[in-house]
């Protein structure tokens, strides 16, 4: 028991020391804004994917049209595990926490979103977060200490679902900042 926790112990002051700068480029105003939707996606941990969601809280008659759309295929689970709960796919949950937090549309879709955020892309050493990570048909949000918070598959939380999972998985994909479009939307309006 000793050791577990001596590793546990290693492993928690390693991760300090490795991400304690991560926040340091970030301004004040930058901050406040990137906290809220880091605290918005959280919220939703535990709520099931919704292939089609973009942050509605989903009736019968809303599954039946997704359904309509998309095929029976996408939802698989009980119909009770999605009526009543908002509904997020992976861009859904990014679009909804940055329009709930400053009122800016970043794009409905992943497509959308990299078209948008295109002249906002960063390397992976430079993350921070609130920095979005495209893969092929997915986006996951980079939420700090080396974790990203994501909407994935329709499978039963916590195998699908709103979930915290390691960047690791993701440091490959193209890295977009959209904290700093928002900031250049704010200045022309």
């Amino acid at each position: 028991m000793i050791i577990i926790m001596l590793i546990f112990f290693i492993y928690t002051k390693y991760i300090e020391n490795k991400y304690k700068d991560e926040n340091k480029n970030i301004s004040e105003e930058d901050l406040k804004v990137i906290t809220e939707v880091v605290s918005l996606a959280k919220e939703k941990i535990k709520l099931e994917y919704v292939w089609g969601g973009k942050g509605e809280v989903i009736t019968e008659e809303r599954l039946n049209e997704l359904i309509s759309e998309y095929g029976i295929d996408y939802y698989p689970l009980n119909k009770e595990r999605y009526i009543g709960k908002q509904g997020f796919d992976c861009s859904g949950l990014t679009y909804w926490t940055y329009k709930k937090a400053t009122g800016i549309n970043i794009g409905y879709s992943t497509i959308q979103q990299k078209d948008i955020l295109k002249s906002y892309k960063v390397s992976k050493f430079e993350i921070q977060p609130g920095d979005l990570i495209y893969t092929p048909g997915h986006v996951v949000m980079y939420i700090g200490k080396g974790q990203v918070i994501q909407s994935s598959n329709n499978m039963v939380y916590p195998i699908g679902g709103v979930k915290q999972s390691p960047f690791f998985m993701y440091s490959n994909g193209d890295i977009y900042r959209p904290i700093d479009y928002i900031n250049n939307i704010k200045e022309i309006q």
